[in-house]
């Protein structure tokens, strides 16, 4: 890819500088996220959000897809899951075609829970990105969406 893009190997100089200022991005997005969590009334953590955000588009998935989803293992998806069966947020079910499959659904109170922090981390990001121009806004989302696949591929290989 470098070669392609007539790129140079970055100096030692610019990684750690740019290593500095990805590592601030990354944890000033997750203490925001871990705020605005914190702030909301149904007590979903950032975890919980990461797991959950896939039954937006879908109404039900089977736990091994949400666990792929968060980045989390199955047993660990499972034990949050099953807390916030208990505080009402998803129901879980076995699938009729195959009964060792457990699907979840989410609760009309976890549906709305789920959106109203949803909605909170998008004012949030509106008023950040509100910070730059269009043109700048452009560029910053090419940038960060070919970070995210560099960082992707070096992970896989």
């Amino acid at each position: 890819m470098r070669q392609a893009m007539n790129c140079k190997d970055p100096t030692q100089a610019e990684v750690m500088k740019l290593a500095q200022a990805a590592d601030a991005l990354f944890y000033a997005m997750r203490r925001s996220r871990a705020s605005t969590s914190a702030r909301n009334d149904s007590a979903l953590s950032e975890a919980h959000l990461a797991l959950l955000a896939p039954l937006c588009d879908e109404e039900e998935l089977p736990v091994r897809q949400l666990a792929a989803a968060a980045s989390v293992s199955v047993p660990t998806a499972t034990r949050m899951l099953q807390q916030l069966e208990t505080k009402g947020v998803v129901s879980r079910h076995r699938s009729a075609v195959d009964e060792r499959q457990v699907l979840i659904t989410l609760t009309q109170h976890g549906a709305c829970a789920l959106a109203q922090v949803q909605a909170r981390l998008r004012d949030r990001q509106t008023r950040v990105f509100a910070t730059f121009t269009p043109a700048e806004r452009t560029q910053l989302g090419r940038h960060l969406e070919r970070l995210a696949a560099a960082i992707a591929a070096v992970a896989e290989e």
